[in-house]
């Protein structure tokens, strides 16, 4: 993108960017560029939104930090309860969305490859994935 080749031509960069993204994977927030921070959080319809809602890191970023759910249907999780438990515990880092994110924009983006990539962070995560398996087939007693 432009806003990359201007980064390495160590031009200033400003862009507007949601977590999780690909472009967090190459520009890693704290390190090559920072979040804009505002004084107060003012937001038109605030909801339950509080101020501490809106922190990344210590800075007021202005909105609420994104948040990854899983969304399913109530009679598929009142008869699964194991699932039910299991979607609850899933907490898949931000970094590593990104990374994914990533790998999709580059091409690597067919349903064999996003198997791939499930089956791969598995592995490289195995420990917590079997205690959240284990937790969530609690659920089932």
């Amino acid at each position: 993108s432009r806003c990359y080749y201007s980064y390495k031509q160590g031009e200033p960069i400003l862009y507007f960017a949601y977590n999780p993204h690909w472009i967090s994977a190459i520009l890693k927030p704290g390190k090559d560029v920072v979040w804009l921070e505002v004084p107060f959080t003012s937001l038109p319809d605030m909801r339950n939104i509080k101020e501490e809602d809106t922190l990344l890191d210590g800075k007021n970023i202005g909105f609420s930090r994104t948040q990854q759910r899983i969304v399913a249907n109530k009679k598929f999780l009142e008869a699964n309860p194991v699932a039910k438990r299991w979607f609850e515990l899933v907490e898949i880092p931000v970094a590593d969305m990104n990374g994914e994110s990533l790998r999709i924009k580059e091409g690597e983006d067919k349903p064999e490859d996003i198997l791939r990539h499930a089956q791969e962070w598995v592995k490289n995560h195995q420990q917590k994935y079997d205690s959240w398996l284990e937790t969530a087939r609690q659920a089932a007693n």
